[in-house]
């Protein structure tokens, strides 16, 4: 275990904010750069941009006039990768070597786009094998099938890399026009853990090619249609996979988002995790195996829960967790000795967590767009009472509130 952690920060004047943990003793240096733009964000003041898009700028900002970016990050000793969330998109790279060299790579990654017409055609048919791949995955088609229950035409239910339809529509022109509207630091955040002197951080931020926008960024609040009464779709696979999603509408953001996560995450813990009865009876009666796994997330618009897995009979795998996911059931079991149990373990994978930078980096970085910090949340878990569970599921856990999807074998 690290001994407790510390941060230093500065909010520069463009709006960026620089985060350094330093973890003296620590070999590896962990560094992030990440946007609040994920795939979601496609609806603007001005129109709705290709499903994608999001995901196309990751892969593009690499690009450069006369090398990629990747390879210099190799030459320099570290690895990098990036990913596109519903909500975010983040740039990282992690380093033994050179951390300062790293850290002016990763500025050039995220500050200097270079678009073309040609690199964005080449990339068209990269992405395009990618959605093609995962369309042959089924756990990856009945997350899409159960988001577009939970949120019917919502920019969630597409895939994050878009479809072959929508990549089509995006160009050079709709590709800059999108990153100069959300690749700006009043928009962004950084974070490097590791052992790292903060002055020279935020020299190299302070030197490189950030400037300032005066227009106010602009977000469009979304409105969600009615859930989906459920459905189903044949696929070439030998056991049959369901999904049973939960939506909970809420107009909480920021602390009280992150907390509700955490109480979700308790009563599903409490209710069918695998020290639950619940969990136990639907494994020994051959309702659900390995595969069996739930995931809840609370971003800013969107509040969900999806459980799914492989099964033999998917109508009685949905009947048991309707009949089980109750404020009643919950009430039943949630002692307070089990309560206090699952708050440790809460706390336990918080503190297990903090011997990892890239944890950290990942964590505090998304935390930020929350009003939320990291070395507090610690305090945000212990705050929670068994009362806050209990109401969270009185208020939720409902039928109207709840869909499925079911992926059925289509051969015998």
């Amino acid at each position: 275990m690290t001994e407790k952690l510390e941060k230093q920060t500065k909010k520069l004047n463009n709006g960026l904010q620089i985060t350094v943990v330093p973890m003296s003793g620590f070999n590896q240096v962990y560094g992030l750069a990440m946007a609040n733009f994920g795939s979601v964000d496609t609806k603007t003041k001005q129109g709705t941009l290709p499903a994608g898009i999001a995901h196309f700028i990751e892969h593009k900002l690499f690009a450069k006039p006369n090398y990629d970016v990747s390879e210099k990050f190799a030459q320099y000793g570290a690895n990098s990768n990036a990913y596109t969330s519903y909500t975010k998109t983040a740039y990282l790279f992690q380093t033994l070597d050179n951390p300062y060299d790293n850290l002016k790579i990763l500025l050039d990654l995220i500050q200097n786009p270079y678009f073309t017409d040609k690199n964005v055609a080449s990339e068209r048919g990269i992405i395009d094998q990618e959605i093609q791949m995962y369309l042959d995955m089924p756990e990856w088609v009945l997350e899409q099938r159960i988001l577009g229950q939970l949120y019917p035409n919502d920019p969630i239910a597409e895939d994050i890399a878009g479809s072959s339809e929508s990549l089509q529509q995006i160009n050079r022109e709709n590709l800059l026009a999108t990153y100069q509207q959300n690749y700006r630091p009043d928009n962004m955040n950084l974070v490097l853990v590791g052992d790292v002197d903060f002055e020279k951080v935020e020299k190299i931020v302070e030197n490189s090619n950030f400037h300032q926008i005066d227009t106010p960024l602009q977000k469009v609040n979304r409105q969600f249609q009615p859930i989906g009464q459920g459905g189903f779709e044949t696929m070439d696979i030998s056991q049959a996979r369901s999904a049973y999603g939960i939506r909970i509408d809420t107009e909480m953001s920021g602390y009280d988002l992150v907390k509700k996560q955490f109480e979700l995450n308790m009563i599903m813990e409490t209710l069918i995790g695998e020290s639950s009865k619940n969990y136990q009876e639907m494994s020994n009666s051959g309702l659900i195996d390995d595969s069996f796994s739930y995931n809840v997330v609370a971003e800013n618009n969107y509040c969900f829960i999806i459980i799914s897995g492989s099964n033999n009979d998917p109508e009685k795998f949905q009947a048991y967790l309707r009949n089980h996911l109750s404020y009643n059931s919950l009430k039943e079991v949630l002692t307070d000795t089990k309560f206090e149990r699952i708050k440790r373990d809460a706390i336990g994978s918080y503190l297990f967590a903090q011997n990892s930078p890239e944890a950290i980096a990942n964590q505090m970085a998304e935390l930020y767009f929350y009003d939320v910090d990291y070395l507090e949340l610690i305090n945000l878990i212990d705050s929670i009472k068994k009362d806050d569970v209990l109401m969270i599921a009185e208020k939720f856990l409902k039928d109207n509130n709840s869909t499925y999807y079911n992926l059925l074998p289509s051969r015998k």
